[in-house]
């Protein structure tokens, strides 16, 4: 299926942007009793003073309306070499949280309890170039617990392409 979706675009194309590394992240929004989110590696510091994010999501993601209505997520910063957790935060939304320790965060976002810190933002602009919407807003609270490095998609072996 990713083939069909790259046909239009050159070999040199594909190739460059697999190799264009990011962090990984769960974006979580919601509450503790409806919890909702997905990993994400789009994501960017825009601003310093005061400190934004933006954080791209593809158009046809089931986190959306919740997102858009709350107003809010918290990127959740994972420890790296926790492929274990990652496996988990990609499973089909149904069963995503099952077995995930949450907490109630700045905001009253949903937590991973396991992730090294969160970063929670309203979302202040949207924007959608293409087939994403880029989400920005500054950081209003932030939880941190420290313990290592980040994730990042260089640990998977491949970067997110945007295409599925």
């Amino acid at each position: 299926m990713l083939e069909n979706q790259l046909h239009d675009l050159s070999p040199e194309v594909v190739a460059a942007l697999s190799h264009l590394h990011y962090g990984l992240y769960f974006l979580s929004t919601g509450r503790l009793t409806e919890p909702q989110g997905l990993l994400v590696s789009w994501v960017s510091q825009v601003s310093g003073r005061p400190p934004w994010l933006l954080a791209a999501v593809r158009h046809n993601r089931s986190v959306l309306p919740a997102l858009q209505g709350q107003g809010a997520f918290a990127l959740n910063l994972l420890p790296a070499g926790n492929r274990e957790l990652v496996a988990a935060l990609g499973r089909p939304a149904a069963r995503r949280f099952a077995g995930l320790a949450l907490e109630e965060g700045p905001l009253g976002l949903p937590l991973l309890s396991d992730a090294l810190g969160a970063l929670c933002c309203r979302v202040q602009e949207v924007r959608r170039p293409g087939d994403h919407l880029l989400l920005a807003g500054p950081v209003e609270g932030a939880v941190w617990r420290g313990g290592g490095p980040a994730f990042s998609t260089a640990e998977v072996g491949h970067a997110y392409l945007g295409l599925s």
